[in-house]
């Protein structure tokens, strides 16, 4: 086996709870190599092993092997290692044989194809779309099959149509002049503590942080740039507190008009 199946199960059941965390490490150490032999869990004949014989085999020491527990313990001159995957050592035993048995027959049958409506020809046979975990375990099934990766983030919008992406050139909801504007306002009302200097560069950061990221804020759509603008201006207010000496007077008192 190139894969180790181990069911979640076992990280709760009372073998790997009530072992110390050393020893659920070896335990990890010991699987993964009784997986790779597919010996069935049971290492013969090591009890007798040195310190550098278990360090080149299973990456272990003696001496934590010696600490026996619920996780693996000795039956004679034998280790037997809980957890290991019975199951899934004997379907790929059974895979194999079929392999070699259809090899003597000359192989896999051929592919049959039909032509479609197009006029193309494709083939008849399933392609596998997943990894199923039972199988992803061996060298012979699961290890060429490469589940498929998006490199790159995908934004979905609801609308009355059903799911449609957002175009990586989606016009932008406003200017940067309009966040201005707009915080100047909110500055003026007491929604913000933003003086009248603050305000063009936090408009400015404010629509270089959503354009970035075509007006998305972590991953759902910017509908009301407004409020996202309020509540950004708040957060950069906290973040660049007004000079000494400016925090005792409101920078709006002495403006008739915005």
């Amino acid at each position: 086996m190139e894969f180790i199946n181990i069911p979640t199960a076992l990280f709760s059941s009372p073998e790997y709870i009530g072992a110390e965390p050393i020893q659920r490490a070896t335990w990890i150490s010991l699987l993964a190599w009784c997986c790779e032999q597919e010996n069935g869990g049971i290492i013969e004949g090591c009890r007798s092993w040195g310190m550098r014989r278990w360090m080149q085999t299973c990456g272990v020491t003696d001496q934590e092997i010696s600490v026996e527990n619920e996780l693996y313990h000795f039956d004679g001159d034998n280790l037997i290692v809980f957890g290991y995957p019975h199951e899934i050592q004997e379907t790929l035993k059974t895979k194999r044989k079929t392999a070699r048995e259809n090899g003597k027959l000359g192989g896999r049958p051929k592919k049959t194809h039909v032509e479609t409506h197009t006029g193309t020809d494709v083939e008849t046979e399933e392609k596998p779309t997943s990894v199923i975990s039972e199988t992803n375990v061996g060298t012979e099934i699961g290890t060429n099959v490469a589940p498929y990766v998006e490199t790159y983030p995908k934004t979905v919008r609801e609308g009355k149509e059903g799911k449609e992406g957002i175009h990586p050139l989606t016009p932008s909801p406003c200017t940067v002049e309009e966040v201005e504007d707009h915080l100047r306002a909110a500055a003026f009302a007491g929604r913000v503590r933003l003086t009248p200097d603050q305000i063009p560069d936090c408009a400015t950061a404010y629509w270089g942080s959503r354009d970035a990221v075509n007006w998305t804020r972590s991953g759902i759509p910017v509908t009301k740039w407004q409020s996202d603008a309020i509540s950004f201006a708040t957060s950069y207010a906290v973040n660049h507190p007004p000079p000494p000496g400016n925090g005792d007077k409101d920078p709006y008192s002495n403006l008739e008009e915005l």
